[in-house]
Formats: structure tokens, sequence, C-alpha cells
């Protein structure tokens, strides 16, 4: 595939799934969430991690702040991203939900008088977000390439975990070649290693 229409069809399938992802109702996607934080929970590589890296969920996005306190509960480093230029980021820890404040578009970070930057190598587990997965691994991220590069370029030993509402898994995501693929896939229905 070419460079362009691969963005096209990109940009076409973000639309689609987000527009799904959208319609979900609030109890929806509260129940679906609780079911992947228990799925996620159960998993060997979620119980011998140190240093688990989220992010802080958008409203309609699978809500990850139950996962944030029972990992703190788990004795694990919580990391959550902190965009620190054009394209990329870095891992920052807190030890309480009372440490997150509203950032850039209203997503919530640590506090920066108790952010604590995490080096990328620790990271043991991402729980990677995205508007679309494919089975087998495929990712479409929102377009600005943070993960990709985080991924690849800073935590490579990262085991890439996704969790989807259904209406996310797709048949095929179009991929370029900077972009990477997550290694599991949990959704309200099933949940499922790709690699």
């Amino acid at each position: 595939m070419e460079r362009e229409p691969v963005k096209e069809a990109k940009k076409v399938l973000r639309k689609r799934v987000t527009t799904a992802r959208k319609a979900l109702t609030d109890s929806y996607r509260a129940t679906a969430s609780s079911k992947m934080l228990d799925a996620v929970c159960q998993l060997p590589v979620y119980r011998s991690a140190h240093t688990v890296f989220l992010y802080a969920s958008m409203p309609e996005e699978v809500q990850l702040y139950g996962l944030m306190r029972q990992a703190l509960m788990d004795g694990k480093t919580v990391c959550l991203p902190l965009i620190t230029g054009k394209g990329t980021m870095e891992a920052v820890s807190f030890s309480s939900l009372d440490d997150l404040v509203a950032g850039d578009y209203s997503i919530l970070t640590v506090d920066p008088a108790k952010r604590k930057i995490v080096p990328a190598e620790e990271i043991d587990l991402i729980l990677v977000p995205g508007a679309a997965f494919d089975r087998e691994g495929g990712r479409l991220g929102l377009g600005a390439g943070f993960y990709d590069r985080f991924m690849t370029e800073k935590a490579p030993q990262g085991y890439r975990c996704a969790m989807a509402f259904s209406c996310q898994l797709v048949k095929k995501v179009p991929m370029e070649p900077h972009d990477v693929a997550v290694q599991y896939i949990i959704t309200e229905n099933e949940a499922f290693a790709v690699k």
C-alpha cells in the first residue's frame, strides 16, 4: 500500500470506530471496563510486573482508574505518560489517585510537584490506548505517534497489552512500518495473545 491511501484508510477507520465507541452508554462502559480490569489482573505478566505504564482514560475510553487503584494496592510502581515534546513522552509515577490533576486537553496527569520520572527500561507492562485493534495485534492509535515512538525507542521490553471495547476490534488495521503491534488484547467478551 502506498503511504497516502494507508493514511486515508486509517482516518476513515478511526472516525468509524471512535463514533461506535462514543455511542456506548456510560453503564455499559463501566460494566465492560470492570470485566476487563478483572481480566488484566489475572494475567501472569500483570502479577509479576513491578512497573506498569497506564494512561488516564478519557470518558469514552475503557476506564483504567480502577486498575490504577488496584495496581497501587498491589504494590506496583504505576506510571502515566508525560508529554515532553512533539511526539515524545516519559513515564512518571504517582502514589495515589489524589496526585492526579487536569493537564493538556483536560487529560489527567501527575501533579508537577509530585511526579517522578521512571526510567522507561524499568517498565514491565504497558496498557496501550488506541482507536482500533485487529486479531494480529495491529493497532490504530490517535495519530500523533507518541506510543509507537515510546514503545520502540524507550521501552521495547514492556509487554504491550490493549484493553478495548469489542466495537474497537476490527478485521484489519491498516499499518505503516513505524506502527507497533500489541501482544495481548482484552475486550469485555474475550482475552487473547496475538503473538
